[in-house]
């Protein structure tokens, strides 16, 4: 993917080697600077920079939009001669727990000549979860036939809203948030369930909302084998003890 990016007499061209990427991968960038000027031109302020940002902000241009993740490093003072362009390479490793793009937020490259972050030109990325938890979070819709109603990111943990699927064993459940997040070599999943509560008040039976929650712990020893492929019989046993919690029995 590409950006031009112009703050006159230069142009700013950002070149990322890849369309999508997922938490934990590196993101190699290449960024050229050309001077368009009749005179050469300094670059005191080359920035160079992976951040979060919020998306209403982002299109509202708001002061405030940006997080800065990480900062790439970029020769600054140098100067570009008219009518010449100078070429920078950095790649931005990412955490595994790393944020993801969703409706309300999604990483950004912002590169250009000044300190100031409006000023900057920017590069939207597309993040998605980590092959290992979009492993589990399939196994949700197409083993137990629960619904995705959208993925989000907040302080480290990746979650997937879960609608209930339309079966006698999940009669309680309207809802589950799954969120995950490495620990190590280890993965770290909460199960947030919303589920009816019938209360008896006086004669009559009201049905009422509530939450349970089932933490567990996965070695990287017991859900992965081989090159980095998830057992998928290992995935399908912990998923099934945490759904005989809320399960109905029926």
């Amino acid at each position: 993917m590409r950006s031009i990016f112009i703050q006159s007499p230069l142009e700013f061209r950002l070149e990322v080697q890849g369309d999508a990427f997922v938490q934990g991968a590196s993101i190699p960038c290449l960024l050229t600077v050309k001077n368009h000027g009749s005179a050469p031109t300094a670059l005191p302020e080359l920035t160079l920079r992976l951040a979060l940002g919020k998306l209403k902000k982002v299109k509202a241009k708001d002061p405030g939009a940006f997080e800065m993740l990480s900062v790439g490093e970029v020769e600054r003072g140098g100067a570009v001669p008219p009518g010449a362009e100078l070429s920078f390479q950095y790649t931005f490793t990412q955490d595994e727990n790393s944020p993801v793009s969703d409706k309300s937020s999604s990483p950004y490259i912002l590169f250009g000549n000044s300190s100031e972050i409006s000023s900057l030109g920017q590069l939207l990325l597309t993040v998605a979860p980590h092959p290992h938890i979009r492993s589990v979070f399939d196994s949700l819709t197409t083993t137990y036939s629960f619904l995705n109603k959208g993925e989000s990111w907040k302080a480290g943990e990746t979650t997937a809203k879960l609608k209930a699927p339309d079966a006698k064993r999940f009669s309680m459940v309207e809802e589950l948030n799954l969120s995950c997040k490495f620990d190590g070599d280890a993965l770290l999943l909460n199960y947030s369930f919303t589920v009816k509560k019938f209360e008896n008040v006086m004669v009559k039976v009201s049905v009422q909302r509530g939450k349970t929650e089932v933490a567990q712990r996965w070695e990287r020893s017991g859900y992965i084998f081989g090159d980095g492929f998830v057992r998928q019989e290992y995935v399908e046993k912990m998923v099934d003890e945490a759904l005989s919690v809320v399960s109905s029995g029926f």
